[in-house]
């Protein structure tokens, strides 16, 4: 009978204790800082905007360093950690106050239910072509062919691709692009109609027309913590929804035209035979 005798280096994925050790720290802590954040922005009116602030200028921070020093799961937890986090103030907090219809909140949950599907399938579709892909255990080269890029982060050539996300700790190339592309899209859609959700249940709300409400006076947030918290968590999505909306903007003025190219170009050959 074989025996398999496994070491620490072997179940560790880099065989290095420190690095581990960074790598789990950078994993965890958002997990830690985001909610420490929200609830001292549940404080006061000055606190959330120097919280909001701080959080904007950290971005900004991590989006101008060169890309080879944001090669860190930090990123990827702080999407994901936002994620949860706003969606447990959603359903514990805000639900609680029982304005929300059960029908919004499945409205909600199938919007959620979508971008989780489409973010996961673009990150499975991202591994799936580093595993199987010509690229794989590919050092770095200075001659690359036409369709490969060598990717600073990741630090291996993969072919066909658009960039790399650090928020999501993947590089978004052709098979994956179509995936992140709607789970964006999804993404706006989900946060935005739980901003609108909370933010006319914890404010006093204005009718709009007919049905549609809109938050017009938010001053007594801050007096529960409950409405607080659901307060703080409905700005920081609103600065998610900022951000969503700019890098789909992007998408569209830079990498939809690149990825429906070839379709185009078949096409035109089409049409001109």
């Amino acid at each position: 009978m074989a025996t398999i005798s496994l070491t620490i280096q072997d179940i560790l994925p880099y065989g290095n204790k420190s690095t581990n050790k960074k790598l789990n720290l950078d994993t965890v802590l958002p997990f830690v800082i985001l909610p420490l954040l929200l609830l001292i922005a549940t404080l006061s009116q000055t606190i959330t905007i120097a919280v909001m602030v701080a959080i904007s200028m950290g971005v900004l921070y991590v989006l101008s360093r060169p890309r080879q020093k944001n090669r860190s799961p930090f990123f990827f937890s702080w999407t994901l950690s936002s994620g949860i986090y706003l969606f447990l103030v959603f359903e514990l907090s805000i639900m609680k106050l029982l304005e929300i219809t059960q029908l919004e909140n499945f409205i909600f949950l199938v919007l959620l239910t979508c971008t989780c599907y489409y973010f996961y399938k673009m990150k499975a579709v991202a591994d799936f072509e580093l595993a199987t892909g010509s690229s794989k255990g590919k050092e770095y080269s200075p001659v690359l062919t036409s369709d490969s890029h060598y990717c600073q982060v990741c630090q291996i050539e993969v072919n066909d691709r658009f960039f790399h996300s650090i928020w999501w700790d993947c590089c978004v190339v052709r098979p994956n692009y179509i995936y992140f592309v709607i789970g964006q899209i999804f993404a706006f859609a989900t946060i935005l109609f739980g901003v609108i959700l909370g933010l006319t249940t914890v404010c006093q709300p204005y009718v709009l027309f007919g049905s549609v409400l809109v938050p017009q006076d938010c001053d007594d947030v801050y007096f529960e913590f409950s409405l607080a918290l659901g307060f703080v968590a409905c700005i920081y999505g609103l600065g998610y929804l900022l951000v969503i909306t700019i890098v789909l903007i992007h998408q569209l003025i830079v990498y939809i035209p690149k990825y429906t190219e070839p379709q185009w170009r078949r096409l035109v050959n089409v049409l001109n035979v």
